[in-house]
């Protein structure tokens, strides 16, 4: 079964680059769920079903591959009203880490070992384990790697979509880990829509500085996150994006000529605070 993938770029938003990856990168994803024994796919703790790629999923089950859900950034969430979460979706096996406060790591060493021994390979003694890992662009992929080796062997950026190749770094003397671009649905890319454009800068799928409407993505998460975003600004806005981003923009003196304020140049910044995990949910 092939399964059709986007991609996260340096320049989101433009179709032509989008195209260059999609003829690129499916078969990198393709190899590594073929070629694995065990399959991890990184979520975003905070924003669970936001940053599964059920169509992945499914292409590992069809493998017969086994999938263990790990949810970073659990330093920003209520890990008890998670695990309820986790329990109702029926999504098992999982583990909680945070690669900021270095939580989970030992706890998800062990369950893969435990997993790897599990896995028969008749014949072929001198084989590594080999475990992939997928998910959303900036979901923490590299840096979950570099968590669990304690090294720095996996490329890191701040960018979503920095790592744009498969890399191989060594866990134990017989698991290696499969490190892969960051990849959204493909019925989920659109540089238009802008609830799909909405969803990717929740999840920081799209880097704050490359959305062209940054101010609708702030509007969108008022819907949802008015009172925590509020409370961490100390701005009274009553739930609307644009009084949030008039008063911020006046609080830091983001003006422009006339001193009026600069909405891109707030709506931006607050939208970065919110991708770098400043604003808990």
């Amino acid at each position: 079964m092939r399964v059709r993938y986007s991609f996260s770029s340096k320049r989101t938003g433009h179709l032509e680059n989008i195209d260059k990856q999609r003829q690129k990168y499916p078969d990198i994803v393709d190899e590594i769920i073929k070629i694995s024994d065990i399959v991890i796919e990184v979520l975003d703790a905070r924003f669970i079903e936001d940053t599964r790629n059920l169509e992945i999923e499914e292409a590992v089950k069809m493998r017969g591959k086994k999938l263990i859900y790990v949810l970073n950034k659990s330093d920003l969430v209520d890990t008890e009203v998670k695990k309820k979460e986790m329990k109702e979706k029926g999504l098992y096996p999982y583990v909680f880490v945070s690669c900021t406060t270095r939580k989970g790591a030992r706890e998800l060493r062990d369950k893969l070992k435990i997993e790897a021994k599990r896995i028969d390979l008749p014949g072929e003694e001198m084989k590594r384990i080999q475990i992939g890992i997928i998910g959303y662009p900036n979901t923490g992929k590299s840096s979950l790697i570099n968590f669990l080796t304690g090294t720095s062997a996996a490329k890191v950026g701040a960018e979503a979509g920095f790592t744009k190749a498969m890399q191989k770094i060594k866990l134990t003397s017989d698991i290696l880990i499969l490190d892969t671009p960051g990849v959204i649905p493909a019925k989920e890319y659109s540089a238009q829509a802008q609830d799909l454009i909405s969803k990717h800068a929740k999840v920081s799928a799209r880097d704050a500085t490359k959305v062209k409407r940054p101010d609708m993505v702030i509007q969108t998460l008022m819907k949802e996150y008015a009172q925590q975003i509020e409370d961490f600004y100390k701005i009274k806005a009553d739930g609307n994006g644009d009084v949030l981003i008039e008063e911020y923009g006046k609080q830091k003196n983001m003006l422009r000529k006339g001193g009026v304020v600069d909405e891109d140049r707030a709506a931006r910044q607050i939208l970065t605070d919110w991708q770098e995990g400043k604003i808990k949910v």
